[in-house]
């Protein structure tokens, strides 16, 4: 079946138009996306294991360093903390 849907989506006839075939690939990409995957992404830890395995499977890492930063709040404010830090580290050198 995903054989003659591949086949289709390569040749379309004159008769086939895009919508035509979009149930169609939205039905493929359903069947690939494992239901362990769908029980990873419910949770915070589970969804930032998958930014990691996705990092090592498509070398985007800034995307997906920027995704496990948004699952921890707390990393997200270190660098608005240390700029503070460092904006008082220097106030108190020049006094």
């Amino acid at each position: 079946m995903i054989r003659s849907i591949l086949g289709r989506l390569a040749n379309p006839g004159t008769r086939h138009g895009f919508l035509v075939f979009l149930p169609l690939m939205v039905a493929l990409i359903s069947r690939t996306v494992s239901p362990k995957l769908l029980v990873l992404a419910r949770f915070r830890l589970g969804r930032i294991l998958l930014h990691l395995l996705a990092m090592l499977g498509d070398r985007c890492i800034r995307f997906h360093v920027a995704g496990i930063v948004r699952e921890l709040p707390w990393l997200a404010l270190a660098p608005g903390l240390f700029f503070q830090a460092r904006t008082r580290l220097i106030g108190a050198l020049v006094r």
